[in-house]
């Protein structure tokens, strides 16, 4: 009885001790796969996206591009931009590049391209700048100056109105007066926004955010693109920032320029061109 007894606790022991060899086993192949498989989560990790809308618009008229980046894996954060100066709008932006988790493609429309030229200045964020139908101003430059030397309509067709400071806030820097300007809704469509259909234009243009003197007064700081791999989508129907301008900006930041007929509101009626744009300077700097 003893004997038998004995065997048996054998036995159990032997099984005991092969199924704690196959736990150990098994235990030590999913630590070592998932020690293994890490580097290829890191690498596949893509750049995040900023975006950051112009004059006239809010964070809205990114919806249709932010749909297909997120589709294809991209971390999108869309700015809600003051529009109240150049230099407030810069340390905004800057601030909100600087809070996301990692290196950034920062995509800037209109007036939202001289923002992001300061924002990103000296940012440990930003890798690569898209200019989506933008201004890029140089240093020292001011958005009304581009508009000016380019042939810009702005001042035929915006309205201007003063508003109020709030009770005890000083002037503004310089002297500029409390006054923002608005494209006439009349006008918004055939200048802003022709290739994008009549109902949503005028929405648009009933929408629009107004733009603050200051803004495109205030002059630029050292830019972001003089330092940072720059893209440039050029707009060839563009009656906002005429073609031309735009090229002449894209040339001297030495941006890798893609041309496409549509209007300024191209990333309304284009989506998924400039998600296209956006996703070819992402790449670039993470193949």
């Amino acid at each position: 009885m003893r004997t038998t007894m004995s065997t048996t606790h054998r036995k159990l022991l032997l099984k005991a001790g092969l199924l704690a060899t196959a736990v150990t086993v098994a235990l030590s192949g999913t630590t070592s796969a998932g020690a293994d498989s890490a580097p290829e989560v890191t690498r596949a990790v893509k750049p995040a996206i900023l975006l950051v809308h112009g004059a006239f618009a809010d964070a809205s008229s990114w919806d249709g591009v932010a749909t297909r980046l997120r589709q294809d894996g991209y971390q999108v954060t869309m700015a809600a931009v003051g529009l109240r100066g150049l230099t407030d709008d810069v340390a905004y932006v800057h601030g909100v590049l600087e809070s996301l988790p990692r290196r950034t493609v920062v995509v800037g429309h209109s007036y939202g391209g001289a923002v992001i030229s300061g924002a990103a200045t000296g940012s440990t964020k930003a890798a690569a700048l898209v200019y989506v139908a933008a201004f890029a101003p140089d240093a020292g430059e001011t958005v009304q100056e581009l508009d000016q030397r380019f042939g810009g309509p702005t001042g035929k067709i915006t309205t201007t109105r003063p508003y109020p400071l709030p009770t005890g806030m000083p002037g503004l820097p310089g002297g500029i007066p409390p006054v923002e300007l608005t494209i006439d809704p009349a006008k918004f469509r055939h200048y802003f926004a022709q290739d994008v259909p009549e109902q949503q234009a005028a929405n648009m243009a009933d929408g629009q955010r107004p733009l603050a003197l200051a803004a495109l007064l205030q002059p630029a700081g050292p830019p972001a693109w003089k330092s940072l791999p720059s893209w440039y989508l050029l707009t060839r129907e563009d009656r906002i920032i005429p073609p031309s301008g735009q090229r002449q900006m894209a040339e001297r930041m030495h941006a890798r320029v893609v041309e496409r007929w549509a209007s300024h509101a191209v990333t309304v009626s284009q989506p998924g061109t400039s998600a296209e744009v956006v996703e070819a300077a992402a790449r670039q700097i993470h193949p």
